[in-house]
């Protein structure tokens, strides 16, 4: 692709006499960096990349695109205001802005994403159409599946995922997670969005935010950039004031709620239990049908509706819609239940927000008849406000906690678990303090009788434990049953 047209529409004109300029490729880190490519130096969290320029000129980059004034630089350098967004805007270029000509599907919020994305993607593909998803626990589309890094790609990944769902795979349709860090990061801003969704808001990330209105903000950028219609869930209430914002600016969107009797599309509960729930749904108060969540708890439904709502609006059929998520059994770590030969009720859940663990516990309660023992702990290097808010969570609502650790990162596990405990202490809950996880589980696992449910929250899908700077293979559902199986 020539310079002029990589820069094309992003604001930055192409210098001089540089027009023609071969690029064969971008790049953003200089370890990456093969010859012929553009070389964006992005400023990060711990390095410059504007300090590597050298090396990326070294690895045979073409050009150089700086926000700051280089020196020594022996190739064309252009310069931007704002390198995540000029990025973004090149990437989309260099593949040929794929996301155009496909349907994109997207989902924010604090708790829900993963399990909608899956919701959308079970749907279309009842739909007869093929559909890649983007999100936390992987990336999948093409009948492969790659490891997940973030929850949210950085924008160059992003469009060339979109570029190989088009080309290699045939795959028009892409359900995906949208975090707010890459929303204020710039990384989703080249990405035509058809139709978004709104699951939920409540405090997390505040180590990356600046505050909660920060956080808000960041949510609400993808419903600005979505061009056929958002879907808001209603029942919560940043989704209601959310709602009455983007109705007010001639926005395109529709409501939904369990609670909310004037929601546009609304979901009415007929029967609840541990094997899930049976639910009829309404659009502008008509009867759309009955169907069948395969996972427990309100929640469970509002996810549901969500993904119905969105995928409805898309043209898919009820019948369809029905289709999809009736055959979702549930998605991996999220209210995943542990089977093992000693019948033992455990549960494995993602839950690392106060209102998560909250719901996962209310659920339980439900069709628990005997004592809800709670083990979790609270990841290291991340927003320290919740942690005591965690453990008020799990101790109003549990008759038992062990408080242990999650991945402690570069954290004194010991100093985490000192922040839990004073919001557990306030509840008076009863509670044993292991920080070796695996102990932790153990511990729940010994007490827990006939009629009493463990929840093991935390970490749900992830198959690793981050100790230091260091991944160690940990896996709560495989150890949960490793125990179960060979030493209780």
């Amino acid at each position: 692709m020539k310079l002029a047209d990589l820069l094309r529409n992003t604001g930055v004109e192409c210098p001089q006499g540089l027009e023609e300029t071969e690029i064969s490729g971008i790049s953003y880190n200089s370890l990456n960096t093969k010859p012929g490519d553009a070389f964006v130096c992005i400023k990060g969290f711990t390095t410059d990349g504007h300090h590597y320029a050298g090396a990326a000129e070294k690895a045979g980059a073409a050009v150089i695109i700086a926000e700051d004034e280089l020196e020594g630089i022996g190739i064309p350098v252009v310069y931007a205001k704002e390198n995540r967004s000029m990025l973004s805007a090149i990437s989309a270029n260099f593949y040929g802005r794929p996301s155009d000509d496909m349907l994109i599907f997207g989902v924010t919020g604090t708790n829900g994403k993963t399990t909608i994305s899956y919701l959308v993607q079970a749907i279309v593909e009842a739909a007869g159409r093929k559909c890649g998803v983007i999100g936390t626990i992987a990336y999948v589309y093409g009948g492969q599946t790659f490891t997940s890094v973030n929850t949210t790609p950085e924008s160059l990944e992003l469009q060339r995922m979109f570029h190989e769902m088009k080309t290699e795979y045939a795959t028009d349709v892409c359900s995906m997670e949208v975090s707010s860090h890459s929303l204020a990061l710039s990384r989703t801003d080249d990405i035509s969005f058809d139709y978004s969704i709104f699951t939920n808001l409540t405090p997390d990330h505040m180590d990356f935010h600046r505050d909660f209105e920060h956080y808000y903000a960041a949510k609400k950028k993808l419903f600005l950039q979505t061009g056929k219609g958002s879907v808001i869930n209603t029942d919560d209430k940043y989704g209601r004031r959310l709602f009455d914002e983007l109705k007010a600016e001639g926005r395109n969107v529709y409501s939904c709620g369990i609670g909310d009797e004037t929601a546009d599309f609304r979901a009415e509960i007929l029967e609840a239990g541990a094997g899930g729930t049976d639910m009829e749904v309404f659009r502008n108060g008509e009867s759309l049908g009955k169907m069948h969540v395969n996972t427990p708890g309100k929640f469970s439904v509002s996810n549901a509706l969500c993904a119905l709502a969105a995928t409805v609006l898309a043209g898919i059929s009820f019948d369809d819609v029905k289709k999809g998520i009736e055959g979702t059994p549930g998605v991996a770590g999220r209210f995943e239940s542990v089977r093992n030969s000693r019948n033992l009720a455990v549960i494995v859940d993602y839950a690392h927000t106060p209102d998560a663990l909250e719901k996962v516990i209310r659920t339980a309660r439900e069709f628990t008849k005997g004592k809800i023992i709670t083990v979790f702990g609270c990841g290291g290097d991340r927003d320290n406000t919740k942690r005591p808010l965690m453990g008020a969570s799990a101790g109003s609502l549990s008759d038992f906690c062990v408080v242990t650790s999650d991945n402690p990162r570069t954290e004194n596990p010991d100093k985490i678990i000192e922040q839990i405990l004073p919001g557990i202490d306030e509840t008076g809950c009863s509670y044993v303090v292991e920080p070796d996880r695996r102990e932790g589980i153990k511990k729940a696992l010994e007490m827990c009788g006939a009629e009493d449910t463990v929840i093991i929250a935390g970490k749900g899908h992830e198959d690793y434990q981050i100790i230091g700077k260091t991944k160690h293979h940990f896996d709560d559902r495989e150890t949960a049953r490793e125990i179960i199986e060979n030493e209780l």
